[in-house]
Parts: C-alpha cells; sequence; structure tokens
C-alpha cells in the first residue's frame, strides 16, 4: 500500500507543527478538543499556515474564513482519531511501508542536515568575498606512489623555506612553478570566491590574511601548492556603462593603438563638453552589444570580463566615469550606475544548492563517511572481496541471471565488512543485491563492483547512525509523524468511503436518470477554418473570399494547418468560447466568414460559421465517464458525511471559535 496525494479536502493539509517552539500565551489558549485531543492556538496557526501559505494571508484572514478552517480542521482530528483508535497503525502492511519510509527519509534527511545544509552555508558565506591569489604548483597525480609524494612534499617545503628566506614569490613561481599558465600569469588566479576552485585550495586560502603565504603546502588533485593571497574585497554585482574604440586587429600594431586611443580620446572630451553618456554611446560607441542600450552592460559579478576592464571598473564608486583604459579589444570609459551586494541566504539557496551539489557534494560525502568509518569502528576485507570476486563470471554483469550462481556456500557465510560490530556476509550483500539500484547492470570486475561496495557500507553507516534520530532530532520526529498520520488516515477512508463505494451499471443509470440536467452539450458552433503563419498570406485568401471564391476550395489549397488542409477546412463542432476562432464564429451568421482573426498562440485564422447547435441533453451513453465521476463524488461525500456524524456521536467535539481573534497577533 502506498499513501496518494489528496486525502479529502482537510488532508491536503499537511499536518505539520512547522513553527518550532511554542509561545506561553498562544499554547495556553485551547481552539479545539476532539475527545482526548487538544488543539491549542499555536497548532491551529501552524495547520492554518500550512495551508494558507504565508503570515500576511493569515493575518489577514476573516472570523468567518477562521471558523471554516477550524470545521475542517475538527473533521481531520476525528478521523484521524478513529483512524488511531481502531489500531490500523498495527497492521503489518502499514508497518512495512513506515520502516521502508523511515530508512529512506532518515538517510536523506541525515545527508541534507549533516553534509549538504552546512556545505551550502559555507559556500555562501565564502561568497561574500573575493580572494586574490597567487600559487606555486609542484605536480602530482592522484595516484602516485609514496616515494615521489615524499619527494613532491620535499620540494614544496623546500619552496616555502626559500620565500621564508627572502626569495620574492614571484621569482619563486617562474622557478618553480610547474602549472602551465605560471609563465604567462605568474601564478596569479586572479580575483576568485566561493565555489571556484578545487575544495583543498578553498579551504586552504579561506583560512588566510592578505600577505599571508601558506605554512605547509596544500594537496589537491593537481599536487601540492604553495599559496598566498594577495587581497581580500567584499563580493558584489555591478552594472556599468562603458564607451568603446575598437582594435581593428586582433593583434594591433601602434598605428591600429594610436587611431583607436584618438577616438577614445575624443568622446573623452566630448563627455566633459556635456554629452549625455547614453547618447554618446548610441551614437560613437563601437561595442555592437551595447552601443544602442546607451552603452549599458547586464549586471556582473568578478571573473566575466576582462581583467584590465573588470579591475577598471571595480575601482569605481557608483556615478564615477574611469580613465581610458585599455584591454585586448580596445580603449574604454567605464561609468560605474549601481552595486548590488550579495542578496540574502534564502534567495541565493536554489542556486548556491545546485552549485554545492555539482562542485562539493562528493567531496563532503566522502569525508562525512570517513568520519562515521572512524565512529562505529568500520571495517572491509579485502582478501573476502576478492575472494568473492574472484568465483563471479568477470564476462557478465548483475543484470545476468544468476550472475552470482558461482559463488561457494563457504564463501557466502565470510563476514565482508563489519559496520558497528556488526558483521555483513557476502551472503547478506547477494540477497538485497536485487533492491539495489545503485548496482543494476554492473560489470562483475573487481574495479566495477569495489565502488559499488563502498556506497553500500556508507548506507550502512547512516543507517547505523539514524538509530535514535527522533530523540536526536524533534524535526524529523515530527515528519515521521506527519507521514504516519497520513498513512492510517489514507487506510481509514479506503474502509469507509471508497472502499464502500460501489459502481455498477445500474447504479450508474439511476443516477443519470436523477441528475440529468448536469450532463449537458454546451452551445457548440459547427466552424471551417483556414489558419496561416503571416497576416499577408490571410489577407490575400480573404480578399479571395469577398470576391466570391470557395471556401473549402481555397482551405484545401492554402491552409497552413497540414489537418485542416486535408479536411478542407473542416473543424467541426466547438464550443463557442474555446478559443478566439470559436467565439468569433459565433457572431457570425450562418454561411458568412470572418475577417482574419488574431490568434493567441500566434498566426491568423478565418472562420466561416457552417450552424450552430444549442445546448442539448446527452444520452447515458455520450454522458460516459462523467456520470461515473459524478457518482463516485457524490457517493465519497455522502459516506463521509455519514462517517463523520457517527464519529461526532463516538468523540465529544468542543470548538473555542471566540479564541480564533487572536490568531496570528504576533509572528
Amino acid at each position: 500500500m502506498k499513501v496518494i496525494g489528496g486525502f479529502l479536502s482537510i488532508c491536503g493539509i499537511v499536518c505539520a507543527f512547522l513553527l518550532a517552539g511554542c509561545s506561553p500565551k498562544t499554547a495556553d489558549i485551547l481552539v479545539l478538543q476532539v475527545g482526548p485531543s487538544k488543539v491549542d492556538l499555536e497548532d491551529y496557526q501552524n495547520f492554518y499556515l500550512k495551508n494558507s501559505g504565508n503570515m500576511e494571508t493569515a493575518r489577514a484572514s476573516s472570523q468567518q474564513e477562521r471558523e471554516r478552517f477550524l470545521d475542517l480542521l475538527t473533521n481531520y482530528k476525528l478521523k484521524l482519531q478513529d483512524a488511531y483508535d481502531r489500531g490500523i497503525l498495527n497492521d503489518s502492511d502499514i508497518q512495512r511501508e513506515l520502516a521502508e519510509y523511515r530508512a529512506s527519509l532518515a538517510s536523506s534527511y541525515q545527508l541534507e542536515h549533516d553534509v549538504t545544509e552546512p556545505g551550502i552555508r559555507q559556500l555562501y558565506e565564502r561568497r561574500k568575498v573575493n580572494i586574490r591569489a597567487k600559487h606555486i604548483l609542484i605536480s602530482l597525480k592522484p595516484e602516485a606512489s609514496p616515494a615521489d609524494t615524499q619527494k613532491a612534499y620535499a620540494r614544496a617545503l623546500d619552496v616555502i623555506r626559500q620565500a621564508r628566506a627572502g626569495v620574492p614569490f614571484d621569482t619563486l613561481v617562474m622557478r618553480y612553478s610547474e602549472d602551465p599558465s605560471a609563465r604567462a600569469n605568474g601564478g596569479d588566479l586572479y580575483y576568485f570566491t566561493g565555489g571556484v576552485m578545487v575544495k583543498a585550495f578553498e579551504d586552504a586560502v579561506y583560512g588566510m590574511k592578505v600577505g599571508e603565504m601558506s605554512a605547509l603546502p596544500t594537496r589537491s588533485n593537481f599536487g601540492y601548492h604553495i599559496i598566498k593571497v594577495f587581497d581580500i574585497e567584499p563580493a558584489r554585482m555591478i552594472r556599468v556603462r562603458h564607451l568603446m574604440a575598437r582594435f581593428e586587429s586582433t593583434t594591433p600594431d601602434s598605428a591600429d593603438s594610436a587611431k583607436a586611443l584618438a577616438r577614445i580620446r575624443g568622446m573623452q572630451d566630448s563627455l566633459k563638453k556635456g554629452w549625455d553618456f547614453s547618447k554618446l554611446a548610441i551614437k560613437l560607441s563601437e561595442d555592437g552589444g551595447s552601443a544602442q542600450q546607451g552603452g549599458a552592460l547586464p549586471w556582473f559579478e568578478r571573473r566575466r570580463f576582462v581583467e584590465p576592464f573588470e579591475d577598471a571598473a571595480f575601482k569605481l564608486k557608483v556615478g564615477e566615469l574611469s580613465g581610458i583604459v585599455r584591454s585586448p579589444f580596445g580603449f574604454h570609459l567605464i561609468l560605474l550606475d549601481s552595486v548590488r551586494e550579495q542578496e540574502p541566504y534564502a534567495a541565493m539557496h536554489e542556486d548556491l544548492k545546485t552549485l554545492y551539489q555539482k562542485n562539493r557534494y562528493q567531496e563532503d560525502y566522502a569525508l562525512y563517511i570517513a568520519g562515521l568509518k572512524k565512529e562505529y569502528g568500520f571495517s572491509f576485507d579485502e582478501d573476502v572481496f576478492r575472494k568473492f570476486v574472484g568465483q563471479l563470471d568477470s564476462t557478465k554483469t548483475t543484470e545476468d541471471s544468476a550472475w552470482d550462481a558461482g559463488v561457494s556456500p563457504d564463501v557466502r557465510k565470510l563476514v565482508l565488512m563489519t559496520v558497528g560490530n556488526k558483521p555483513f556476509t557476502v551472503d547478506s550483500l547477494l540477497v538485497s543485491a536485487p533492491k539495489r539500484p545503485d548496482l543494476r547492470d554492473t560489470p562483475l570486475r573487481l574495479n566495477d563492483l569495489r565502488p559499488k561496495l563502498d556506497r553500500i557500507g556508507g548506507d550502512l553507516l547512516i543507517d547505523i547512525r539514524a538509530a535514535g534520530l527522533e530523540q536526536r532530532s524533534p524535526e524529523f520526529a515530527q515528519l515521521m509523524k506527519e507521514y504516519t498520520d497520513g498513512v492510517i488516515l489514507y487506510k481509514a477512508e479506503q474502509m469507509e468511503v471508497w472502499g464502500k463505494t460501489v459502481v455498477t451499471d445500474s447504479i450508474l443509470r439511476q443516477y443519470y436518470e436523477n441528475n440529468k440536467t448536469q450532463f449537458m452539450f454546451p452551445e457548440r458552433v459547427n466552424i471551417n477554418q483556414m489558419m496561416f503563419e503571416s497576416d499577408t498570406t490571410a489577407l490575400m485568401i480573404y480578399d479571395s473570399l469577398t470576391h466570391g471564391a470557395d471556401f473549402s476550395d481555397l482551405a484545401g489549397r492554402w491552409n497552413d494547418d497540414a489537418k485542416l488542409r486535408g479536411d478542407k477546412g473542416a473543424r467541426g463542432f466547438q464550443i463557442i468560447d474555446a478559443d478566439a476562432a470559436t467565439k468569433r464564429a459565433a457572431k457570425l451568421k450562418k454561411g458568412e466568414f470572418s475577417e482574419p482573426v488574431e490568434l493567441e498562440r500566434g498566426g491568423y485564422a478565418i472562420v466561416q460559421l457552417v450552424g450552430v447547435d444549442p445546448p442539448r441533453q446527452k444520452t447515458y451513453e455520450q454522458a460516459g465517464a462523467e456520470i461515473s465521476n459524478a457518482y463516485q463524488e457524490y457517493e465519497s461525500k455522502r459516506l463521509e458525511q455519514q462517517w463523520l456524524e457517527r464519529l461526532r456521536q463516538k468523540y465529544p467535539v468542543v470548538q473555542y471559535k471566540e479564541n480564533l481573534k487572536r490568531a496570528f497577533e504576533s509572528q
């Protein structure tokens, strides 16, 4: 059994007490009592906020709206109380579903709270500043031998020793750095912010101050880095306008450069004489992309444009004009229009989450699992793993039938890994394999299976960590309570409403006879139609029609809609307000055609009214599924109302409606 969305009216409301903590004021004010269950004002507010969406809407709600919601909440509480009292929670299917859901939720919840959210928050904090640093790279492959690693580390330490002895950092860059770009940029990485550099490098540099050099080499996948920070500035976005005199060549000579310089100086003189910047850009700027916008460029942050342009732009104050700036493309005059500081965390969260999951999550996940391995005493037996793989057919995958048939009983009994003093045998892995999507179609080879087993080991560690999560996290406990309530309420409504709704042909026919007026054809128009992409063609065809041309003949030759062209324009009966064409046809007389009608989705139509079909009764056969749907909705409401009436007899209900006036008085 799986829970489906939207139980019935109130069941669309997730029963969540989302606002942590209860002020004594609202927690002591009772608004509802259903049998032994009580709902205070704080609870009511949280239910209401979850349903209405925000505090502003809730505060603006009328007393009538609040009382109506209280009635819905009362019905919900009645049904929920009945579901628990019936012992539905003890149903084996429900217990199985809850166990499966908890396992899934606990895993994702812990990773979200222990890894993802702290990682996103750190990324946000780091993106508050831009750092400019230089580095010296001693190259080393990730799979380097211990001996090569030691040699590279010693070389890096020697570079640090020389720097501390007074050798200029720039000299050391040119002498030792194995970064391919070092010769061109002198090891300068320009300005960067959180999420740009590899994690190890970023972790090191964000703990440093301006002028500071790393005390020890920093290891990344590229090798060892010796880092020196040259500047730290607040991160911001800016918007500028610029005037440009473009070089005629990508490799300008002195003559080309002199001509461009003369042109930009002419623009500079015009500004000094009082020319409006935007008008001057439209008239003279040689940047085709921005000239017609008055020289305006879109908002940008560091690392968007070439360095000389950026360096000049980010030094300006709002309203300040730069001097003449040379870039690889020409000369510029830059005016800073406005500055935008970093947005709040909530506004940036989704974009940062995407960036984090792409660039940082896997490394942080690996560190998290490494910590759990130490905490819970994880061990993996490589010898057992090799014995296990040695009995598999390396030409097959886990998708092949009986792929594990060759694994002997003795090997199946061997302990492959231990997690928190709990052994996991080869056989336990083989039993769980069909349930794991991450093992699907995996080649039965050592290097292909090993990372998959690492992931399984990580999942086992997370499962063990999840023990007692409800006690450690009230939020998680509430999430489980919400889901549990939803599951048993769904089961109760199945038993009392949906399971009792009987649909037969005779019942539906009787319902149809009693409610015929519900099943009507609306007024319809029978139309012919031609479609055109251009108004020119539409007007040409319209002119032909006004001079006596046959509508069907033209529709079969000129219609841009292939189906209508094949049907010679016949669209048949349509509801009169289906679209712009049918609405126009409804105003015509039989046989008349319209002028070209512009359509909302684009293009033009000419319509001809063939006839009008007034509203009329549908037959039982024509109504079809409408009858079944209408009857089931009617019957479910009737059964639900009967159920609620019985529950009101069983569980006394007391509503304190006057206390709803005090709802949402404070945040």
